[in-house]
């Protein structure tokens, strides 16, 4: 994930670079593609900033002893196992992956249709001859790239480790320490040993109020199956996943 959040971070800073010549050469660009440079360089940052474990190794068994002033609770512990996956639970999957495909389609021609917009917008509102044409091309090349750009990355790293999970044959389960990090539409999920991507919409509000539990998902594409708090309740659930 940390290396995802230096390629939005540089994208982000040469898109704000490329917008900022155009305003100074005459463009009059608006506001929506600071702001979308902006969001690019704020979740770039946030990636790579947040893009791990929040214990980065296993404690020693005598880590357990609380020091003075702390907590005796038990959180500085955490274990990652691995489960059969079954055919029930490969088609939770499916399903769920099949919902985010549809959502970041959509999300990748929306950005294809805002900068063409914005390109046919300047180039009819530009007086000076031959630079309307010069606008739709710049900014009509900028929204297919960013279209490619998301899908691209959308297929990188979701649909590809969601098609290896369907290929392997267990799946994890992290018992420890949890936090949700938001990053504006999307979130990082951080377990004691790794962090990775999530949907906001699916689970991201259960497990950011758990600071402590366990959670079930699987390993490459991180679809959250589902998660407990330390009491063993069940906080969120991917409708057709039998824990059991």
């Amino acid at each position: 994930m940390r290396i995802w959040g230096w390629v939005l971070l540089i994208l982000g800073i040469l898109f704000l670079i490329m917008f900022v010549l155009a305003e100074f050469g005459g463009g009059h660009v608006g506001f929506v593609p600071f702001f979308v440079s902006g969001f690019l360089i704020l979740m770039g940052w946030n990636l790579r900033k947040s893009g791990r474990g929040i214990l980065r190794s296993k404690p020693a068994e005598n880590a357990g002893a609380a020091s003075p002033g702390q907590s005796s609770a038990p959180a500085a512990e955490f274990s990652t196992v691995e489960l059969p996956l079954t055919p029930e639970i490969v088609a939770v999957i499916v399903r769920q992956s099949a919902r985010a495909k549809r959502l970041l389609t959509y999300m990748a021609g929306g950005f294809c249709v805002l900068f063409v917009g914005l390109g046919i917008v300047l180039g009819a509102t530009d007086k000076t001859p031959g630079e309307g044409k010069i606008f739709l091309a710049i900014f009509g090349l900028i929204g297919v790239a960013s279209g490619l750009m998301i899908y691209g990355i959308w297929w990188l790293t979701a649909m590809k480790p969601v098609r290896r999970d369907l290929r392997g044959t267990t799946y994890l389960r992290t018992t420890g320490p949890v936090e949700v990090v938001s990053l504006g539409n999307g979130a990082m999920l951080r377990l004691a040993d790794r962090a990775f991507l999530i949907d906001q919409r699916y689970g991201a509000t259960e497990l950011g109020a758990l600071g402590w539990g366990r959670v079930d998902y699987s390993p490459h594409g991180h679809v959250i199956l589902g998660a407990w708090d330390k009491d063993g309740r069940s906080v969120y659930c991917l409708p057709g996943y039998n824990a059991a």
